[in-house]
């Protein structure tokens, strides 16, 4: 029998705690065992259970299908109990077991065998569809209520990065930004009009970790030049810019303040960054977000990575119920992801494909864009995220995971 959609749905939330849990804790394990191979010497367990964990754990976006790539809960199991034997703190493991005993209870519940779990995940006419959680009729109704609540919206919201290494200095990760809202309307008394810019990194290296506008100013105080002046309302609106690498706000205000006001706004940045983690040797871009401060009908989450960088990684996309610092309890990113993910695009080479119907003018948004920084966009590779109706006050989150390598 297949599964029906909250069947389906119910496998996806199992599976996503399971690849959050038990990829935590291979993080755990020495280098030289987050293989399958060298996992089953490090634990003195059989192969065939830590190679298909290592391939249920490739899955950026984890689903029904990342259940069928598990081995049994009995593998699971010992396979925990292995990693207590070796030294692995109690609390993670204990974590896991959590998952594990819930996946067991799922395929008691809908199956009661994992063989005849994955017979019905893999059968003709399971329906894929998500369940009714997060769907546009639910996300519009989210919409309309934040924006009698709020004051303010858009039609369309834009958030376009690009990243490189320095032609200079190759330990140095450059990041550019362009960001804004079309058609945003602010009524009288409504909150104001924000756009923010930053990241996740703990850094402290002002030579190496920097922020300025295209014009190479300091984004501080009134700054009409941090506006892409071809792309937003005349007269101008006036910006007002504050904070730091992590976190630039841009306060928008209207020309005039005389009843409700509907403008077109994008601003532009760019910022310096550590390429690697000198603790930990890894890229420190591991995600890129687009933050929903604004109730929306619609965003255009582009990332574009020089194709050098692109090689490293493997691309996912989520949504998560934003902490104002990025975080999520624990770090556990499965706590804090909703229902429904999104879907990640892939545009290819170059600009060629940037234009889309949600912005008329985006691909020449994103030409002028390439043309201010002065990179060839024939040297990157382009990545979209497009929702209708994103959730507000959601982070919608691009993950660059490195790039596995074939197991020897």
């Amino acid at each position: 029998k297949p599964l029906s959609a909250d069947e389906r749905a119910l496998c996806d939330r199992v599976a996503t705690r399971l690849h959050a849990d038990l990829g935590g804790l291979v993080n755990l394990l020495p280098e030289a065992a987050q293989s399958g191979s060298g996992m089953a010497k490090h634990l003195g367990i059989v192969r065939n259970t830590t190679q298909r964990v290592m391939h249920a754990l490739r899955d950026q976006s984890p689903s029904a299908q990342t259940l069928v790539k598990l081995p049994g809960t009995k593998g699971l199991e010992q396979m925990l109990e292995a990693m207590q034997r070796v030294g692995i703190s109690k609390e993670p493991v204990e974590l896991a077991q959590v998952a594990v005993a819930q996946f067991d209870q799922l395929i008691e519940q809908l199956a009661g065998s994992h063989a005849k779990l994955i017979a019905r995940i893999e059968a003709v006419g399971s329906v894929d569809s998500k369940s009714s959680l997060g769907s546009i009729e639910a996300r519009q109704a989210l919409f309309n209520a934040a924006m009698g609540v709020t004051g303010r919206s858009a039609q369309t919201g834009i958030s376009l990065y690009a990243f490189r290494r320095s032609a200079e200095n190759p330990e140095v990760l450059q990041r550019a930004i362009a960001s804004g809202l079309i058609q945003t309307t602010i009524v009288p008394g409504g909150m104001p009009i924000v756009i923010r810019a930053g990241d996740t990194l703990k850094w402290d290296d002002p030579k190496n970790r920097s922020i300025d506008l295209l014009d190479d100013t300091q984004p501080h105080g009134n700054t009409p030049q941090a506006l892409l002046k071809e792309f937003t309302t005349h007269p101008l609106p006036t910006v007002s810019s504050q904070g730091s690498a992590d976190n630039l706000v841009q306060v928008i205000d209207p020309a005039k303040l005389d009843g409700p006001q509907t403008l077109d706004v994008i601003t532009a940045a760019r910022s310096n960054h550590p390429f690697t983690d000198p603790e930990t040797g890894k890229m420190t871009l591991d995600e890129v977000w687009s933050l929903v401060n604004c109730p929306t009908a619609q965003i255009i989450f582009d990332v574009y990575l020089h194709r050098d960088i692109e090689r490293m990684v493997r691309p996912g996309i989520d949504a998560q119920l934003w902490y104002p610092n990025l975080s999520s309890p624990g770090g556990q990113r499965w706590i804090t992801r909703y229902p429904s993910p999104p879907r990640l695009e892939l545009l290819g080479e170059g600009i060629g494909r940037a234009q889309t119907k949600a912005h008329p003018r985006h691909g020449e948004l994103t030409n002028h864009f390439f043309s201010r920084l002065g990179w060839d966009p024939g040297e990157f590779v382009g990545f979209r995220c497009e929702v209708i109706y994103p959730i507000w006050r959601a982070g919608y989150c691009m993950s660059f995971q490195p790039a596995q390598q074939p197991e020897g």
